[in-house]
């Protein structure tokens, strides 16, 4: 008869030292993660106080570190729309994508136009888009999308910008691209005449 601790280790012990381990592991972990998170928001604070925007124009137009940037204007867009501003050209091109910089860039732009008029400054890269891009399914869906969100917001301006969206897709040679049309069917209003569109 073995008798409890005696001879080998049961596996009750086993496990109950590998688990005392394993917790202790996990709260360096926890206090290095903490340490970790301060520093960061120590440099990000400095970084903002600096001059950031030439730094992060480069990154988004380079494609280096471009998740980074977006990650770091989620977090501080509503609170710095000067800096989100200033990147509007960038952060455009960024939301032509439907994978993660598509997402994190579209929502960094509808937080800036919870603040911001930006209907004057998206309109020419909007048009540009639907000139260069109109048979580019990715592209057309992406626009939508970004065009979709400000018009949520009740944006007039977004709501004229998703009426020359349909036109350009609908006159698409692609027929993917005329299908999407379909997806977002037009809101009271949304499909006025060209000329309504004051350019």
């Amino acid at each position: 008869m073995r008798w409890f601790g005696s001879g080998e280790d049961s596996g009750g012990e086993r496990l109950w030292r590998a688990y005392l381990e394993a917790d202790h592991v996990r709260f360096i972990v926890e206090e290095r993660l903490r340490e970790a998170e301060e520093e960061r928001a120590e440099i990000r604070k400095r970084l903002l106080g600096s001059d950031v925007v030439p730094v992060l124009r480069e990154s988004l137009r380079a494609g280096r570190g471009s998740l980074a940037v977006l990650n770091l204007l989620r977090e501080v867009g509503a609170d710095r729309p000067d800096v989100v501003h200033a990147l509007l050209p960038e952060l455009y091109e960024c939301c032509l994508s439907i994978n993660k910089p598509g997402i994190w860039g579209r929502e960094v732009v509808r937080t800036l136009a919870a603040s911001v008029a930006l209907h004057d400054e998206l309109a020419p890269l909007v048009d540009r888009t639907l000139r260069d891009e109109v048979s580019d399914v990715f592209a057309m869906r992406a626009l939508v999308m970004l065009l979709d969100d400000l018009d949520d917001l009740d944006d007039i301006g977004a709501t004229a910008l998703l009426a020359r969206w349909r036109r350009a897709v609908l006159a698409s040679p692609d027929v993917d691209v005329r299908e999407i049309a379909e997806e977002y069917p037009v809101a009271d209003g949304a499909d006025a005449p060209a000329a309504a569109d004051g350019d």
